[in-house]
């Protein structure tokens, strides 16, 4: 299971660090993609990527700003070493995310993938995510 957080109101504060770059990414070009998307994991992601569809899984369609898009990729926050966070995951993607994230506009969420507890404490990343608060698309980058 995949725990993926939205967290209400605007997001601000410092900036952090992207993912590194990895496996070539993959051409989509379906109906229901945009002819220039391209399929990354989250791990490849770098700020201001942007992103259409909204990701379930660690594997992002990457598509370009200018095309309307639910997601921007703004940085990572790496989880407290412990037991898995359980219920406290959602509380904790928005206060390890929100600090970290520098977004333009006051109509920008945060959206987290953190996590699964089977993946639990190998992997510790939440790949921060900057989202409309009213759940609809945007055109062009939010994140500075």
């Amino acid at each position: 299971m995949l725990w993926l957080a939205g967290c209400a109101g605007g997001a601000g504060g410092a900036g952090g660090a992207g993912g590194a770059g990895g496996a070539a990414p993959v051409e989509s070009g379906s109906a229901a993609s945009p002819a220039r998307s391209q399929q990354f994991h989250a791990t490849e992601l770098r700020p201001g990527d942007c992103i259409e569809p909204l990701p379930t899984t660690f594997t992002v369609t990457v598509v370009p700003c200018d095309v309307p898009h639910a997601a921007e990729f703004a940085t990572i926050y790496v989880l407290p070493d412990g037991p898995f966070p359980g219920a406290d995951m959602a509380r904790l993607m928005q206060d390890g995310c929100g600090p970290r994230m520098r977004v333009e506009g006051d109509a920008i969420g945060l959206w987290g993938l953190g996590p699964a507890k089977e993946d639990w404490p190998r992997h510790r990343t939440v790949y921060c995510l900057a989202v409309p608060l009213d759940g609809g698309k945007t055109t062009g980058r939010v994140v500075k």
